[in-house]
């Protein structure tokens, strides 16, 4: 069946090639060295638990279930910096993904969440507390908003 693709039995007519067109060679996007270390990265990639984020947002913040920390442990307190800020990294990519940076509101939750992942976490106590609060605090935030613009789905009944 030269020059055809049958397809459930419905035969789609197709162009023979044409050797007088030229088609670019493919090049690969990155060099050997960038496309190393993306794959690094993947092997590297785990999934954000939100049921881990969520109940760290609980202690951090406080609820019914879970009263607001008493003392501070900076050891602690990096591991749950580094859980919010997967946890924004994976929101921002998602909402950026679906334009969402258009709404002025998931725009500016956006750029504030790539502000706060940045930072450092502070030595003293109050104020590495002060940055776990607003981390958790935007990433509450912009859950909501992603799920009221419909990107992303029950997200906040973790």
């Amino acid at each position: 069946m030269n020059g055809t693709i049958v397809l459930a039995k419905a035969a789609l007519p197709t162009r023979p090639s044409n050797p007088r067109v030229r088609a670019a060679p493919w090049r690969p996007p990155f060099d050997a060295a960038r496309l190393q270390r993306v794959l690094e990265s993947a092997r590297q990639w785990e999934p954000v638990d939100w049921k881990q984020v969520y109940t760290s947002l609980d202690s951090l913040l406080g609820d019914d279930d879970h009263p607001q920390p008493t003392h501070f442990d900076h050891d602690a307190a990096e591991e749950l910096a580094q859980r919010f800020r997967g946890a924004l990294m994976q929101l921002v990519h998602r909402g950026l993904r679906d334009d969402a940076d258009r709404d002025p509101e998931a725009a500016r939750l956006i750029a504030l969440a790539r502000e706060l992942r940045d930072e450092e976490l502070p030595g003293g106590a109050q104020q590495a507390l002060g940055l776990l609060r607003r981390l958790g605090a935007v990433t509450v935030e912009l859950v909501d908003r992603l799920e009221s613009m419909g990107i992303i789905e029950g997200m906040s009944k973790c």
